[in-house]
């Protein structure tokens, strides 16, 4: 280990650091918005209030600044205390990956370790879909005494400290899935960094290898699941996966389903049905889909034609890839199909049917669940969603229900959705009024039309999105730890 230091260092090739407040504020603000309507909390808690300025081009002018103010429940920040607070200090490393060069890692210590041995480390699976740069600076974990490991997918920079990953950027296919192996090798104790140096030999803070684990939030949980599922054998020492609300096939990447609107409205389509799921598929009829064009989409949107009722219009939320608007290969072949566009005279920015064939099995989920039983049979596994989640809509909750049904059934793991209500209000504090469910592990409801009342209810804006990922992960550090699987405890177990 080395004296510590509280700015951001940099180990491997030289960029320039600065101090990282700025994307502190910005991330607790990001994650805050993030939030969504929901049922109302019963009894508001206490808060405490941070504020800060972010550098902004927003506002029209390089060098501009926006104040934000965010709010923390009282409870939540004396938690935050025993867990170490705030983070101590920052490094950037880089790790080889062969074949794609040097990838960027941020590296963040937490005050105190969660453990005497030392702290556990977590990994955050970074997004790909959505037009970011930078590391990815979501959940906190050195709040709760976890070692915070982010990185550059390769290609990408991070205008904040100057690094930068080698390599060709390719939206989660074969490149990024290398990438992140070579990053949760380095983040275990199993690989060097550029420089020869394990994690430990540059951290402050003891790493305890033993519990080490992979975080992923929203579409970040493809390249999650499928690193594990095809790389695991790699990757021994990724002992447990929380996953956020993740996708699982294209037609829910695109919303096709269903999607909220900015005003957190519930927009669902007619046309899906949802006695027509299976563990691989979704059930959609295509077959009145069409082109619209109108005054809010002069160049054209997919939409759905609904005989009894308004059409269904498409989310603007959509993945974007290689510069083309990405919808699944369903309904981009309806286009074709349907007559609604001409192969011919095919809108430039939009992917085509062949395309999107070509491009879509690697970003999905629902075969890979199977590999993990060999891959890594010992993996313990937590689903994390709210009531209301943060874009899908559909009120079965296919892509929980596939995640469940292919770590659960198809990979035989141990599985477990939302965190105990123990882990929740030690975060939150007894008695908050705060709506969190207690679903013993290994179980699911019986009918899935019901999956709202198995996740917990916040509303927008609510540190809940926050700090219940955070008992998530607080929770599969000490089951780890301890080595308890049991599928409901009675308190927390550390």
């Amino acid at each position: 280990m080395r004296n510590r230091d509280t700015a951001t260092r940099h180990t491997g090739p030289p960029s320039a650091g600065r101090r990282a407040w700025p994307a502190v504020f910005l991330g607790l603000a990001l994650a805050l918005a993030l939030g969504w309507a929901g049922a109302e909390i019963a009894a508001p808690v206490a808060s405490s209030t941070i504020d800060g300025r972010l550098t902004s081009m927003s506002i029209g002018r390089a060098g501009g600044t926006l104040a934000v103010r965010v709010h923390t429940p009282a409870a939540a920040g004396a938690q935050y205390e025993q867990g170490g607070g705030q983070w101590a200090q920052e490094i950037v490393t880089f790790v080889p990956s062969p074949g794609i060069g040097q990838i960027a890692v941020l590296v963040r210590e937490p005050e105190h370790p969660r453990y005497p041995e030392g702290a556990p480390v977590v990994v955050s699976s970074s997004g790909f879909f959505v037009p970011f740069v930078g590391f990815h600076e979501g959940l906190d974990t050195t709040r709760i005494g976890a070692i915070y490991v982010s990185y550059l997918w390769p290609g990408r920079d991070d205008p904040r400290t100057g690094a930068s990953s080698g390599g060709i950027y390719d939206y989660g296919g074969e490149l990024c899935l290398a990438a992140l192996r070579d990053v949760l090798r380095f983040a275990t104790g199993a690989s060097t960094n550029v420089e020869g140096q394990y994690l430990h030999e540059i951290t402050s803070v003891t790493p305890n290898y033993a519990v080490s684990g992979l975080y992923a939030f929203s579409h970040s949980g493809i390249t999650g699941t499928n690193v594990l599922a095809l790389h695991g054998a790699s990757v021994p020492g990724v002992r447990f996966f929380v996953g956020r609300e993740n996708p699982t096939v294209d037609e829910l990447y695109a919303l096709e389903p269903g999607h909220y609107t900015d005003d957190r409205r519930a927009v669902r389509n007619p046309l899906y049905n949802p006695d027509g799921y299976t563990p691989t598929s979704v059930d959609i009829d295509y077959s009145t889909v069409y082109w619209r064009v109108d005054a809010e989409h002069p160049e054209g949107w997919p939409a759905f034609a609904v005989e009894d009722g308004p059409d269904y219009v498409c989310s603007p939320k959509h993945p974007q890839m290689w510069d083309k608007d990405y919808w699944s290969q369903a309904l981009l072949a309806a286009l074709r199909d349907n007559g609604a566009l001409d192969p011919g005279d095919w809108p430039p920015g939009l992917a085509t049917p062949e395309e999107a064939a070509a491009d879509w099995p690697a970003r999905t989920t629902v075969d890979a669940y199977p590999l993990l039983a060999q891959a890594l049979p010992d993996l313990k596994v937590m689903l994390v969603f709210a009531a209301d989640d943060h874009v899908q809509s559909a009120i079965d909750k296919p892509h929980i229900h596939h995640a469940f049904d292919g770590f659960r059934h198809r990979a035989g793991l141990w599985c477990r959705m939302n965190p105990d209500r123990a882990y929740s209000e030690a975060l939150l504090g007894a008695g908050s009024g705060n709506a969190l469910p207690d679903n013993p592990a290994n179980v699911e409801p019986d009918d899935w039309r019901t999956i709202r009342e198995w996740g917990y209810r916040a509303p927008q804006a609510s540190p809940l999105h926050v700090l219940v990922p955070l008992a998530a992960v607080a929770e599969m550090c000490d089951r780890t730890y301890t080595d308890t699987w049991d599928g409901d405890l009675d308190g927390p177990l550390y």
